[in-house]
């Protein structure tokens, strides 16, 4: 990851305070690299922040509430990839049989507590 934003200028102009950097570096939403007593930060995060100050100042929602937005966020666009992955497989396959098969071996449908994947026959 290549560090090149000082965080807290960034944040000054985009209106965030020091803390609430602090408090989306503690809940794992961005990373922040320290060199001598400052923090450093990538494109992906800087995007990140300009949401965060977005979901804030626009909104006028505190930091716990905005982390739970993000989060939100984070699943309703998982969701959305599944989605494609199942409308992907349809597109496809060309019998029942042949969709099931894809969608079993899919990574988009592993580990989902009581998917249909879940319930299949490992030989298929």
């Amino acid at each position: 990851m290549d560090y090149f934003i000082n965080l807290l200028n960034f944040c000054g102009n985009i209106h965030i305070d020091d803390k609430s950097a602090m408090f989306f570096i503690d809940e794992g939403i961005i990373c922040a690299e320290r060199r001598e007593n400052e923090f450093y930060i990538d494109e992906k995060t800087a995007e990140t922040l300009k949401l965060i100050a977005e979901i804030k100042n626009e909104l006028g929602v505190n930091d716990e509430g905005a982390s739970v937005i993000l989060n939100l966020r984070e699943k309703i666009i998982d969701c959305q990839n599944k989605l494609k992955a199942v409308f992907d497989a349809i597109e496809k396959s060309k019998s029942i049989d042949e969709l099931m098969f894809i969608m079993r071996k899919s990574e988009a449908f592993r580990n989902i507590p009581g998917s249909f994947s879940d319930n299949c026959d490992e030989g298929f």
